[in-house]
């Protein structure tokens, strides 16, 4: 009676994989005259969700012809300007990249004889090689319509199909779009907040590929900061200005952190660090005025910057902010002069005010030389003239400016 009942559980079992095998064989023949996509479609999907059939190659590579038949239908709708759905389009691409990797990997599984017969690899891979063409296509397609998280979708596909074991001997990453696309993935992924982290991980990889590095630490330190990470955020920092300490934006955003933070110390000691480091690089000394300018330590930011003009006589940024501070120094000692009560020593001091005004004036001509058409360094000349009583010189400059603003 058992051995009559093994038989029978053993026959229905062979029976329920035969069915989902004639759903892969029918799925195959609907795509062929008369098709029938959906028919195919709803076929394949159900040999895919059993398990009799689900580990099988012959099922992906099967699926992965029906995603794409049903992708190349809604394409031959818009190459002739019929109506076509993207999103049809994007679905099953992506469905059928996904499929043929599935496949590709069940083809190299041993057998129940601990063989291993390949069958589809070489027919995958040509395939998707050919579809790294159509996801970048797709891809762009849906970024210029500002559809960001399927533009990512299909990026990120391609650009992960280097990691596919039987891409790998391809070398998809030596062709010179494929870092381009990644880095128009991380605009579009910076667009979707489900992304984000998606965007961080390309920045990461463009980074250390050393593709537009210089940028990619610009955009990881807003990334990271945004994503309140601080410790990442400032080591991102800290490494680019290693890697490009000429860079303003990295080296302010660094001590604009250490000076919210409270942590003035730690700002001057990175910088005198940097400056031992490196000596002759007039943005160290220029960023420690700066630095200074905002404590208003005028005294101390006028030493500095006067020594990066040293290093780098035709810095306008190193002539402006030491006139700057020349200025600012001025204003402050005029405003204790007209505290003084006595007479004779209000006038000494308003004296000393004049000449400090007149300490700017060079600093600022030079800062004109370099460029000429800078209104905020001909304000402040014109307003260093003023204050030293040049009326001349004073009309010149405004006559500048008006023709500059007309």
């Amino acid at each position: 009676m058992k051995k009559i009942v093994m038989t029978a559980l053993m026959l229905a079992i062979a029976t329920c994989a035969f069915s989902q095998m004639k759903n892969v064989s029918g799925a195959e023949g609907k795509l062929y005259e008369p098709v029938d996509l959906p028919g195919a479609k709803a076929q394949i999907e159900l040999a895919m969700a059993d398990p009799s059939t689900a580990n099988q190659a012959k099922t992906y590579w099967v699926a992965g012809q029906v995603y794409f038949k049903i992708y190349e239908d809604e394409f031959k709708k818009k190459a002739m300007n019929a109506s076509y759905d993207q999103n049809i389009m994007d679905e099953n691409l992506l469905k059928s990249v996904d499929a043929y990797i599935k496949c590709a990997e069940l083809d190299v599984k041993p057998n129940e004889k601990g063989k291993i017969k390949p069958k589809y690899q070489k027919e995958i891979k040509s395939s998707l090689k050919q579809y790294t063409n159509y996801l970048v296509n797709e891809g762009l397609e849906n970024f210029n319509k500002k559809n960001y998280e399927s533009a990512v979708n299909l990026w990120g596909k391609y650009l992960d199909m280097p990691k596919v074991p039987v891409m790998q001997s391809e070398n998809l990453k030596a062709d010179t779009m494929y870092n381009e696309i990644k880095f128009y993935t991380v605009h579009a992924a910076s667009s979707v907040p489900s992304k984000k982290q998606e965007a961080i991980k390309f920045m990461e990889e463009l980074k250390n590929d050393n593709y537009k590095a210089e940028t990619m630490y610009e955009w990881l330190y807003d990334a990271y900061k945004n994503a309140g990470e601080t410790d990442k955020f400032v080591k991102t920092l800290q490494e680019g200005i290693e890697k490009f300490p000429s860079n303003k934006f990295l080296m302010g955003s660094l001590i604009n952190y250490y000076l919210e933070s409270k942590k003035e110390n730690e700002a001057l000691n990175y910088l005198d660090a940097a400056i031992a480091k490196d000596p002759q690089n007039p943005q160290y000394y220029l960023v420690k005025g700066e630095m200074f300018l905002k404590q208003a330590k005028f005294a101390e930011a006028i030493s500095i910057c006067e020594k990066a003009i040293g290093i780098d006589p035709n810095s306008f940024d190193a002539q402006y902010y030491t006139g700057f501070a020349y200025i600012k120094k001025a204003e402050g000692m005029d405003n204790a002069a007209n505290n003084i009560k006595n007479q004779k020593k209000y006038l000494a001091e308003k004296k000393k005010v004049k000449a400090e005004f007149g300490k700017a004036v060079p600093f600022l001509e030079n800062a004109r030389k370099i460029k000429p058409e800078d209104v905020t360094n001909l304000n402040l000349l014109k307003t260093a003239y003023y204050r030293v009583g040049n009326g001349a010189k004073y009309k010149e400059i405004e006559n500048v400016i008006k023709k500059l603003n007309n």
